[in-house]
């Protein structure tokens, strides 16, 4: 029985991870992205070029056919308010992929500026 309980609540903590990951690359990703529904034909070297594993479980989008955005759904372990997911975004012309740069989430911590 505690075996069951324990079990459970990794699963509930785990999808709770996942949630907020999703949220974050859909935050980061915003409006002009739409998410892809399977991952494309380059992915393996999209994943290399963006320094992630190959097995990586990872959220992709695009803007049309030449612009691809690979975002990592993780939690930050140290600012656990704050999403710790990234986006990789990638842009082909002629044929080749090209990194557009690293994106984050922004925070909102509750604090203004000084």
């Amino acid at each position: 029985m505690i075996r069951l309980s324990l079990m459970l609540a990794v699963a509930v903590t785990f999808s709770g991870c996942a949630t907020r990951g999703t949220r974050d690359c859909n935050s980061i990703a915003g409006p002009d992205w739409k998410a892809l529904s399977s991952a494309p034909a380059d992915r393996a070297e999209l994943l290399t070029r963006a320094n992630l594993p190959s097995e990586a479980d990872v959220q992709w989008y695009g803007q049309g056919q030449d612009k691809v955005m690979v975002c990592d759904p993780s939690n930050s372990l140290v600012n656990p308010g704050c999403g710790g997911s990234v986006a990789y975004q990638f842009e082909r012309s002629g044929g080749v992929w090209a990194s557009k740069g690293v994106l984050l989430p922004i925070c909102d911590d509750g604090t203004l500026p000084e």
